[in-house]
């Protein structure tokens, strides 16, 4: 294996420096445009040799999103007709030269760390422009050629990257933090972002279960270490990407802002809240979007299983409930109506309020639902011929398969690297609030900003980190 310049390939390191000398993709997908559609040679591009495979990728998925762009901007239904299947004719085509490109390149027999560095190497999208993706990035688009998605070692490389992470260069003055960084892999790291969410949950569903009391003295302290965590947890996400759990922690958020300087009582709506962020928050974590627990041990299998559920919701489930809602609106009115002389006296007392064991039974009445719509729609989906075919992802389809792996790519690629999630997020902010402070007075940007940020998240994220990473390393889980 060829040792990668320390600037150009090894993806562990800041790649500011080489990207100047790097060529814009916009430009070049012009170009590959105008030669393709005159049916010339593809021309040659001013990049290193060692990153001329991680450009032409760059360069030809962004070529394959914009014939889709183009169509979507287009309001002319005769044009969108007569243009759909020249489109879909130069999309193939496209589609085609990549996987050529790759073929090429697998030829040489590229090690993993040089197949991360095509993935993971940055591009200016325009000359001079602080805009530089990566190959990993477009997993995040809405079209991505399925064929690169589906490549055996696009497909081995990213379950590599989740297991060890990135491979790093054997450079002495960086060999130590290197070791120590790649410790934390995506895999790692993503228990770590869990963790947090499933203590959040218990410590909620505790608040729930032993709510403060209703007589209290002047002096009773409200906010213990239980009411602080679930504030500081859902303030913290307020700081980061908006996710599906956002939500749940905007609705803890408010249950708890509302009731100031006290907390939230059984009876009240803000105890309301607390139950609808916890409902909210137990189901996200099932659905396919990082963190879920989905990802734990096998994500081959279980991502398909959740992403054909979601879409199940999303394209049957959901229109077949509004076309049937005005008939079961009218139902629901008749059969209250008529039991509206029948009801039932409560008179028994329990230790947990009554809001909760309500909340707790549709909570049990929704799992048990939704057990038997994920039995019933893997039973009547899920395709025998994954057994003979020896490919897990494809199990419910090719098509969900596909989605599968954009949403397991896309969570390896948002677990790469230093990343602050809630609560650590908030020593970045608390970092970045200082510099902002530091500038205001006049005073230069610290040029050491970056290896601060990332001795903050080698004591706090990476500390964990290696933890969790060595119960893996030494086969404990």
């Amino acid at each position: 294996m060829s040792v990668l310049p320390q600037d150009e390939r090894c993806p562990l390191l800041p790649q500011c420096s080489a990207q100047g000398r790097r060529p814009a993709i916009f430009p070049a997908v012009g170009r590959l445009k105008d030669a393709i559609a005159a049916n010339r040679d593809i021309p040659e591009f001013d990049v290193h040799p060692d990153e001329r495979t991680a450009f032409l990728t760059l360069a030809y998925i962004h070529l394959y999103q914009s014939y889709f762009a183009s169509t979507a901007r287009s309001t002319d239904l005769t044009s969108v007709w007569t243009s759909a299947k020249d489109i879909a004719s130069l999309a193939n085509d496209t589609e085609n030269r990549l996987l050529d490109l790759w073929s090429g390149y697998l030829d040489t027999n590229p090690s993993l760390q040089e197949v991360q560095s095509v993935l993971w190497s940055k591009f200016p999208l325009r000359p001079g422009s602080v805009q530089c993706p990566r190959v990993v990035d477009s997993f995040f688009a809405e079209h991505v050629p399925p064929a690169f998605l589906t490549q055996p070692v696009i497909q081995a490389t990213m379950m590599a990257t989740w297991r060890i992470g990135l491979r790093f260069n054997d450079d002495s003055r960086h060999q130590i933090w290197q070791r120590f960084d790649a410790l934390t892999s995506p895999r790692a790291m993503h228990f770590l972002h869990l963790l947090g969410h499933l203590i959040f949950v218990g410590t909620l569903a505790h608040y729930l279960l032993y709510p403060p009391s209703f007589i209290t003295s002047f002096s009773y302290r409200w906010y213990g270490t239980r009411e602080t965590f679930i504030l500081v947890i859902a303030a913290s996400s307020l700081f980061a990407p908006w996710t599906v759990y956002s939500l749940s922690y905007i609705l803890a958020l408010l249950g708890f802002l509302l009731t100031l300087p006290s907390a939230p009582l059984p009876g009240s709506l803000p105890f309301i809240f607390l139950h609808a962020a916890l409902m909210v928050h137990v189901v996200s974590l099932h659905l396919p979007y990082p963190p879920s627990i989905v990802y734990l041990l096998y994500p081959n299998a279980l991502v398909p299983l959740s992403t054909l559920l979601v879409q199940v919701i999303l394209r049957i489930l959901l229109p077949v409930t509004l076309f049937l809602l005005p008939a079961l609106l009218l139902t629901s009115y008749l059969v209250s109506a008529s039991l509206a002389d029948t009801t039932p006296q409560l008179s028994n007392l329990n230790p947990a309020p009554m809001d909760s064991r309500t909340s707790f039974s549709l909570l049990l009445l929704l799992v048990i639902g939704l057990l038997l719509f994920a039995i019933f729609t893997s039973i009547s989906v899920a395709e025998m011929t994954f057994v003979t075919s020896g490919e897990p992802w494809d199990r419910y389809t090719p098509a969900v398969g596909r989605l599968a792996r954009k949403r397991f790519y896309c969570t390896v690629t948002r677990h790469t690297g230093y990343v602050f999630f809630p609560p650590f997020n908030l020593l970045r902010l608390v970092l970045l609030v200082l510099i902002f402070v530091h500038s205001i007075f006049g005073y230069p940007q610290v040029p050491m900003v970056k290896k601060v940020e990332r001795i903050v998240w080698r004591l706090s994220v990476g500390l964990f980190g290696a933890v969790v990473a060595s119960i893996w390393l030494w086969g404990w889980v």
